[in-house]
């Protein structure tokens, strides 16, 4: 098949509220795509480079939106693109319609229920999700990629997975702990997480991974320079590795959970949003992880589920992480995309 020039900008947003994993699971996108020779740009609320400061260095294009279907195109575009990938929770089908104007082609992932869409690819990387539940939600042509196998997730995860599984299948006692709460730091609970997991796991060193503004920084930095066990990280590019040498992690539920499950990490996700929750309950009911409802149900839990986790149920439950995602779903929507792209063109060209 012929390959075409292609332009693909992502729609998507980072705010305190949102946090920034919508922009980097769309990075991890983008760069499969850039890869691929693809020219790739975002257009995203004003601040999200703040939230998300891997885009800013990315070098990747971005231009302000001030809408969900109302934003720039890098100088040179003309305002057009070959596809518009939406990651929004804003966003409605109509909404879709419109940035047609601007594509031919719009993707679209998603992660909450019910929503009706007008797109030509609908990515769900819920684990155990099918193609049936958007029956009727969805144009009759939309091909529908669902599963924790299309989970958006940077290729060096997948490069790392097959050493680390290897690791794990070893049943050895919890020693590094991680704690990734997600990059704005929900009212602060990465300090309050941190300091239960260092009490309750005196044997144990615990990194922990903070946005630039987050809440826990100062507290933590302090707590870190009399408490040799910690470790306090700020906009780290290097979180594969990390979740790599790590035994067991406590974070976020929602699309870092799959990260941890690409790398059959361990975990104890804290469910920090609604829109978290669903994946969070199905991953906990198939062992890849342990859950903790709320937030507020921190202080209660961590701890005992700490004590839960010993050499032989980490293992266990790393084999079932693992089983739910390989990391390599940013490649296979990348092929998907492209070859959407070039179908169109190539039917674009019987027709000149």
């Amino acid at each position: 098949m012929t390959r075409y020039a292609s332009r693909i900008l992502f729609r998507a947003d980072a705010t305190p509220e949102l946090g920034g994993g919508h922009v980097m699971r769309c990075l991890a996108l983008a760069r499969a795509l850039h890869e691929r020779d693809i020219d790739v740009a975002f257009a995203s609320c004003p601040g999200s480079t703040a939230i998300a400061p891997a885009l800013a260095r990315s070098g990747i294009p971005v231009t302000e939106a001030r809408g969900a279907a109302d934003f720039g195109f890098p100088p040179g575009w003309n305002g057009k693109a070959d596809a518009i990938f939406v990651d929004l929770y804003t966003s409605t089908a109509d909404d879709e319609t419109r940035m047609r104007t601007h594509a031919d082609i719009i993707a679209v992932i998603e992660d909450l229920p019910d929503r009706p869409h007008d797109c030509d690819i609908l990515v769900d990387p819920l684990p155990g999700g099918s193609p049936m539940a958007y029956s009727g939600r969805v144009p009759g042509r939309c091909h529908v990629m669902a599963g924790g196998g299309f989970a958006l997730i940077r290729p060096e995860f997948a490069a790392l997975r097959s050493a680390t599984l290897e690791r794990r299948r070893a049943d050895t006692p919890v020693r590094r702990i991680l704690v990734s709460m997600g990059l704005t730091d929900l009212g602060g609970i990465s300090d309050r997480v941190t300091r239960l997991v260092l009490d309750a796991m005196p044997d144990a060193n615990v990194e922990v991974v903070l946005g630039p503004g987050a809440a826990s920084r100062e507290p933590l930095e302090s707590l870190a320079d009399r408490e040799p066990r910690l470790q306090v990280l700020i906009d780290i590019d290097d979180m594969a590795a990390r979740m790599s040498r790590a035994d067991l992690a406590i974070g976020a539920g929602g699309g870092t959970s799959l990260e941890r499950c690409a790398l059959g990490l361990p975990s104890i996700a804290v469910i920090l949003a609604d829109n978290q929750r669903e994946a969070t309950a199905l991953l906990h009911r198939d062992g890849a992880l342990l859950a903790i409802d709320e937030p507020g149900h921190v202080a209660a839990e961590l701890p005992d589920l700490l004590r839960r986790l010993t050499p032989r149920a980490c293992t266990d439950m790393a084999l079932r992480a693992a089983s739910v995602c390989d990391g390599r779903g940013a490649e296979r929507v990348a092929d998907a995309l492209l070859a959407q792209i070039d179908g169109q063109a190539e039917g674009a060209s019987t027709h000149v």
